[in-house]
């Protein structure tokens, strides 16, 4: 994979919680849970292709549906 730009995640108030406790804490266990349960899904998600044809196996009729507001 290659990344040609930035990429932006956002955390909700309690996940800020969360990683500052962690920081404030030193905690190496809860750093990593921190990533696997939280940062993880987000980074593959903004990694995902946005734009897809109709005929790709990956495709989900209402994959559009959350970013149409």
């Amino acid at each position: 994979m290659k990344l040609t730009g930035k990429v932006v995640i956002e955390l909700d108030p309690l996940e800020v919680e969360r990683l500052l406790a962690v920081l404030m804490d030193e905690d190496r266990e809860g750093a990593y849970r921190f990533l696997k349960e939280c940062l993880e899904k987000k980074i593959q998600d903004r990694l995902r292709p946005h734009c897809v044809p109709v005929f790709e196996v990956s495709y989900n009729p209402r994959q559009k549906d959350p970013y149409a507001k």
